[in-house]
């Protein structure tokens, strides 16, 4: 986005995705310690930048490549993971039994999906709100299109994805 030719675009474009940064919040971030498609190396620069209060949940700037989240100690304390394998090389941990239970534990958290409870209740209040039947009917046929563009998009589908 920062190398692209229109200076508006990028502008426009870098602000959109620093409102959604919430997904590479100093918790979340923490996720990707367990990745097996992150290099040792990244891990353990995103372990030196970690923090041990909660930062905020919106990034400043986006950062340019993985090792520069910064994670945040809090996430392990709420989880109630043991995160005794941090203090350990990262070419290591993957022999503690701290760290092998963490990496079960993450493995096992469900993805919801946000988007789906979000249509829903934005279908709800716009059901409570209008009275035109019309409005209603084109809602309706919107959701029906998208359902036919997309007809593997459910659940079980994105679960596999």
């Amino acid at each position: 986005m920062e190398t692209f030719d229109d200076a508006a675009l990028t502008s426009t474009g870098l602000h959109m995705m620093q409102r959604h940064s919430w997904y590479l919040s100093p918790e979340l971030a923490m996720f990707s310690l367990f990745s097996n498609l992150i290099i040792n190396d990244e891990k353990a620069q995103i372990v030196h930048n970690m923090a041990t209060e909660r930062g905020s949940h919106l990034l400043k700037s986006l950062p340019k490549t993985i090792s520069e989240l910064r994670g945040s100690r809090a996430f392990f304390l709420t989880t109630g993971i043991d995160d005794s394998f941090l203090d350990i090389p990262v070419d290591n941990w993957q022999f503690t039994q701290s760290f092998k239970e963490a990496a079960a534990m993450i493995n096992h958290i469900v993805c919801i999906n946000d988007c789906a409870k979000r249509g829903v209740a934005l279908m709800q209040t716009f059901n409570a709100t209008t009275k035109d039947e019309e409005q209603l009917q084109y809602v309706l046929q919107v959701v029906e299109q998208h359902r036919e563009t997309f007809p593997k998009c459910d659940r079980d589908y994105l679960a596999n994805m």
